[in-house]
Parts: structure tokens; sequence; C-alpha cells
């Protein structure tokens, strides 16, 4: 899950590895270890000042509720089935995961545009490259969840405030 909202966010999932290791296996780890630090180089430094919205978008999709509450209902879903009797495949539980972490990131990518002084639908344009209905469509969701709220117009556009951090 980490890795697919680290290529959403552009970073890429190269750059998170987990590996189970034991005590015993030294040889293995310092392969690992090598492997690891190879690949980081490869992908070069990563430029946190400019990634800070998606690195603060990523967090807070991890720490979302929502989030939390889909994984947990994962094993229930694929062996018992949701509350209806329906099982769940693999895939389709994955997909439905896949859909929830894009939009839940997408969410906090414009609260945290919002929250370095976008305003606009278009200045959060400007510094998520989500498109401008994607943003309204999403800002009403915020909106509705009690995250944002419309501030203020200017010159005939609406400009948004966070809410609650």
């Amino acid at each position: 899950m980490t890795k697919k909202l680290l290529d959403f966010a552009g970073i890429g999932s190269a750059r998170l590895h987990l590996e189970w290791v034991s005590s015993a296996e030294a040889q293995r780890f310092a392969r690992i270890t090598t492997d690891v630090v190879n690949t980081v180089k490869d992908l070069g430094h990563l430029d946190r000042e400019s990634l800070g919205l998606q690195l603060e978008a990523v967090q807070r999709t991890l720490d979302c509720e929502q989030i939390r509450w889909t994984v947990g209902k994962e094993k229930n879903l694929l062996d018992s089935g949701d509350v209806y009797g329906r099982k769940w495949g693999r895939e389709a539980y994955e997909a439905v995961l896949d859909s929830i972490l894009l939009t839940e990131y997408e969410k906090n990518l414009i609260y945290a545009a919002l929250n370095k002084g976008a305003g606009s639908v278009r200045d959060i344009a400007a510094k998520t490259g989500l498109d401008l209905p994607r943003i309204s469509f999403l800002l009403a969701q915020l909106e509705k969840g009690g995250q944002v709220e419309l501030q203020s117009m200017k010159e005939n556009k609406p400009h948004f405030a966070v809410l609650r951090q």
C-alpha cells in the first residue's frame, strides 16, 4: 500500500524496501543491504523540498481512518465476505483499496496545498497537478467532511481554507 502511494506521489516505490531477514542470514542481509544502497544511489537524491506536499499527503493518507478500516477488514472480506454474505476476491478487494488510496491521497494533497497557502481551485491545480474538475469534486468532499471551508470570494473565484489539522 505504501509503495502504491509513493508511486501516486511521484516519489517512486523503488525507494521503499521491505525484507524479513533472520539473524542467521548474515550473507543475505549483506546482499540485500548492498542492493538497497545501489538502488537508492541510482535513483538519486530525494528533493524533499519540492516533494513536500506529496510527502505530507502520503503521511496523512497512511494515517487515514478509512484506509486503516479497509485494510483491517481485508481478512474478513476475503475469507467470510461482506455483511451481505458476498465473498470478495483478492483482485476486487485490491481494486477498491487502490481507488480509496488514490482518492484519499488526492484529498490530502489538496489539503496540504491549502495548508501552504493555495486558496482557489486554480492555485491548488498549479501546486498539485490535479485537474480542475477533480479538485472541485474533492473540495466538496473535504468541505462536507468538515476539513475545509469556503473562506471568501476573490475576483468571483471561491477561496478555500483548512478548518482542522
